[in-house]
């Protein structure tokens, strides 16, 4: 069963990972929480990276949410 892992990398906490079983919502869950963390709309950017489904950079720091598909174990 595949599942779709929201990562969440920011510089003033630990990762955060929460898990979706729906690649859509997970997408979606993504970029609103990038654009909610976002203060400064010159900062956010979304890029396609390889082997990624989302990736999105809401400071100029580099903080970052993606979305990876993974297999269920």
């Amino acid at each position: 069963m595949k599942i779709y892992i929201v990562l969440v990398e920011d510089r003033h906490d630990d990762v955060r990972i929460i898990p979706f079983s729906d690649k859509g919502i997970a997408i979606t869950h993504a970029r609103t929480l990038a654009k909610k963390y976002n203060h400064d709309p010159e900062d956010y950017e979304e890029e396609d990276i390889e082997g990624w489904l989302f990736f999105a950079r809401y400071t100029c720091e580099g903080d970052s949410i993606r979305v990876i598909e993974a297999e269920l174990q």
